[in-house]
């Protein structure tokens, strides 16, 4: 949770960045990685595809594009965070202009 608010702090996109750490705080959970996945593309990127395969997560959503090619290693669709808003929310992504 915390590389998310390091990496969301960024004042022009603060309504969005509030509606993804509310969401973040009230509908997600800890799990245990019990299933064992090699990503050898980027090892440190296999922990993310661990959880979401041994939590079942409805989305894995990142803007890492090294995730493409994990999809076919778990069930969970892989989203981007663009992809995620449009499908999910679309009423409260907040573009910023300019």
């Amino acid at each position: 949770m915390i590389e998310y608010h390091l990496i969301t702090d960024l004042e022009h996109y603060r309504a969005t960045i509030n509606w993804w750490l509310e969401l973040l705080a009230t509908d997600t959970r800890m799990i245990e990685a019990r299933d064992k996945i090699d990503f050898p593309r980027d090892r440190k990127d296999a922990p993310f595809l661990m959880c979401a395969a041994s939590g079942k997560a409805d989305y894995l959503i990142t803007g890492d594009g090294d995730f493409s090619e994990a999809q076919a290693l778990i069930a969970t669709p892989i989203l981007s965070v663009r992809a995620f808003a449009d499908a999910v929310a679309p009423q409260t992504l907040v573009v910023p202009e300019g």
